[in-house]
């Protein structure tokens, strides 16, 4: 049974998530709260593995989601949100989002990533990654999971290192490793290293 709370201010959404979520007899949700105050007062009550907030309204925002991962330290937090920027949603993932979804993702998608999540990956849909890739020319809102050998080698990469330096640190073959970057460039529709921006973005490597 995964444990899920949703911290949305928009009674509407809030409600619609929670039928999204229940049709997995898997996801159990919580409740709903409103704003960090109300999430707070609720900590001793709910014991969450996932936080479904989205943090763009001002009953939450950015500044709430390190607040709520003192809170609930074992928690891990999808946001499910409208387009923004690049800018903001880098200082998102930065300040401990763990998965990232937009409002267009359809039902699926949104249980794909709960489950994703679960198993303590990233999961990203498509759209998201073209807004920190810079990429204008995608319609394509498939989810994105990344494993986590492929989250160090995309460090290694956002670091400088080359194929064989990986292959070194990570006690691999240059072939293994030269295998691994074509499947995250493919899972991130990009076509040369530069595009690697995920885990960069999370980890403060590039410009935002």
């Amino acid at each position: 049974m995964i444990n899920i709370l949703i911290a949305n201010n928009n009674q509407i959404a809030g409600e619609g998530l929670k039928t999204i979520l229940q049709y997995e007899k898997e996801n159990r949700v919580l409740g709903i709260v409103n704003s960090l105050e109300q999430l707070i007062l609720h900590s001793k009550k709910y014991l969450p593995e996932i936080i479904i907030i989205d943090y763009s309204h001002e009953s939450f925002g950015i500044e709430s989601i390190k607040e709520i991962k003192k809170i609930y330290k074992n928690c891990k937090l999808l946001a499910i949100t409208e387009k923004l920027s690049k800018s903001t949603i880098a200082n998102a993932l930065k300040n401990g989002i763990n998965s990232y979804l937009l409002l267009d993702c359809d039902q699926p998608e949104i249980l794909e990533a709960i489950t994703e999540t679960h198993k303590g990956k990233q999961f990203y849909c498509g759209l998201v990654l073209d807004i920190l890739s810079e990429k204008n020319d995608s319609d394509n809102c498939s989810g994105i999971t990344l494993s986590k050998r492929e989250i160090q080698i995309i460090r290694l990469i956002s670091e400088g290192c080359i194929n064989k330096e990986i292959a070194n640190q990570l006690f691999l073959s240059t072939h293994t490793v030269n295998t691994h970057r074509k499947n995250i460039m493919n899972k991130l529709g990009i076509k040369n290293t530069a595009g690697i921006v995920i885990y960069a973005v999370k980890e403060n490597i590039i410009a935002t």
